[in-house]
């Protein structure tokens, strides 16, 4: 190879790498023509240009196909759930695990698990929160708001439904600026007329006193105290009944119905006569 050659390959093998990162048709070309020219000139060259002109492709081939860096990825949390005509079990970011009856909606405040814990909710639910002091779990229920700080249990946002049934931990409610909270196997409703009231659920032990009471106040007493309607003959009103009973609803109800024959039958979930 003459010095016009060697030169002009020379300029050949800058234009290359000045040019933009792409092997075009004409690119490769010219390589391969001056290391052509360089292998007929001779062995002592061969080896040199084969080396640079390797060097140079390989050299294009991670400008060409080296991937970016990759972007990270930030794990977006449903902000919404919504359950159709079957249950649905939903596990919240914090935790929490809940299982939506049918037709009920769950929609998680934008700055959820920041400061505090704060969903709207509409339908019905069994609720089992992840405890966490510092971050109180509040529930807007479109009538009155729910605030847990670590518990289970059962809420019903349905229209003139309204009910708070606890099973575990303890829960504050707030009722139109009214405070009530609620223990284990306590409940809390409101009926149609916007009155709430706070029960126990009918299988909880208490115990009751009395001491010559009159036997309507004593139906009355359990009434409230289980949010139940009990129904009996009027006749037995003014009946005195006097002991100490301790059970649940219906040990106690049997207990002072004992000494007058008198059985319970259940009309509803939350009515009884006494016949």
């Amino acid at each position: 190879m003459n010095h016009t050659e060697d030169e002009n390959f020379k300029r050949n093998w800058k234009k290359v790498a000045e040019e933009n990162q792409q092997m075009d048709s004409q690119t490769d070309e010219r390589i391969q023509a001056g290391i052509q020219r360089k292998i007929k000139s001779g062995n002592k060259f061969k080896k040199l240009y084969w080396v640079a002109a390797a060097a140079v492709i390989t050299g294009f081939g991670v400008l060409l196909y080296t991937p970016s860096s990759p972007t990270s990825v930030e794990k977006v949390q449903s902000q919404f759930y919504s359950s159709t005509d079957f249950t649905k079990q939903i596990s919240l970011p914090d935790g929490s695990n809940i299982l939506l009856e049918p037709h009920s909606t769950l929609e998680l405040a934008k700055d959820f698990g920041k400061t505090d814990r704060e969903i709207i909710f509409t339908g019905k639910a069994t609720f089992d929160i992840a405890k966490d002091k510092t971050k109180p779990f509040r529930i807007n229920a479109k009538g009155f708001t729910v605030q847990v700080l670590g518990t289970k249990f059962f809420l019903d946002q349905t229209s003139g439904k309204e009910k708070v049934e606890l099973f575990e931990g303890k829960v504050k409610l707030d009722h139109q600026g009214k405070i009530t909270y609620l223990l284990p196997n306590e409940s809390w409703n409101k009926n149609m007329k916007e009155q709430a009231q706070t029960y126990v659920v009918a299988n909880v032990k208490r115990n009751f006193s009395f001491e010559d009471e009159n036997f309507e106040n004593i139906i009355n007493e359990l009434e409230v105290v289980y949010n139940v309607k009990i129904d009996y003959p009027q006749e037995y009103a003014k009946k005195k009944i006097k002991g100490s009973f301790s059970g649940d609803m219906n040990e106690v109800l049997f207990a002072i119905c004992y000494p007058f024959n008198l059985k319970a039958e259940k009309k509803s979930d939350n009515q009884l006569q006494l016949k």
